[in-house]
């Protein structure tokens, strides 16, 4: 099996490229493999759209974890 590259971004702090296994490509893979484990309050996405840890992520995606904006 080949593998493929993610980078994963915590925003605020540090991006982090990962190899993951093609079969084994989500977002949960693609976090554990960083050493990030997002709070509840925080949004993950793969590009524009919002994801879970069971998102399927391709070679050269960017998995973007970060706090909400909150409101007046």
């Amino acid at each position: 099996m080949s593998d493929i590259y993610v980078k994963v971004i915590r925003v605020p702090g540090r991006v982090t490229e990962v190899a993951l296994e093609s079969t084994n490509a989500t977002v949960g893979a693609a976090l554990s493999a960083a050493d990030i484990s997002p709070s509840g309050s925080e949004t993950i996405k793969v590009g524009a759209d919002t994801a879970t840890t069971e998102t399927s992520v391709s070679d050269g995606d960017r998995v973007v974890v970060s706090q909400g904006a909150k409101g007046n």
